[in-house]
């Protein structure tokens, strides 16, 4: 998938150029052609929310979208490559301990990695397809750690209840 990522996104930012340097012509334009400047306005809004818009919600979804990602033998070290906004490669090192797979994921997020170099927390999208090796997977996604199904916590809330 990540080719279309890539096509999209160069799509994206092309007709966002081409929106930018097309807007002066297009109020000339509509200027000569005697439109009252309600209608001037609102085709140059119109026009402006797509150009800037759709680039920021496109990468808004992709950003999270890992393209490539290698491991490391000699440090343990993951390396996840993403596609910033002006797509160029960022490179995320992480190890199994810094990625915390939530309950319930967010929308295009498989889990969350504390980045080794920024130190932030940064949600990520991996097909399991990525993984030459699916013990690799099993391993970041905490599939060979035994199950909780958090019995002691759903106790603890009918003792509390059954105590008022």
């Amino acid at each position: 998938m990540t080719p279309q990522i890539r096509a999209v996104k160069v799509f994206s930012l092309t007709t966002s150029i081409i929106g930018v340097t097309a807007q002066p012509m297009l109020y000339e334009q509509a200027a000569k052609m005697g439109s009252s400047t309600p209608v001037i306005v609102g085709l140059c809004g119109m026009v402006g929310f797509f150009t800037f818009v759709t680039p920021i919600l496109i990468h808004f979804i992709t950003k999270k979208y890992v393209t490539e990602l290698h491991y490391d033998e000699t440090t343990k070290e993951y390396i996840a490559n993403t596609i910033n906004f002006f797509l160029v490669k960022k490179q995320i090192k992480f190890t199994p301990d810094d990625v915390h797979v939530p309950d319930v994921t967010g929308a295009f997020t498989s889990f969350h990695v504390k980045d080794r170099i920024t130190k932030k927390t940064v949600p990520l999208f991996v097909e399991p397809r990525l993984f030459e090796d699916p013990s690799h997977y099993v391993k970041i996604m905490g599939y060979d750690k035994p199950i909780d199904f958090k019995f002691d916590l759903s106790r603890e809330d009918g003792d509390k209840a059954v105590k008022k």
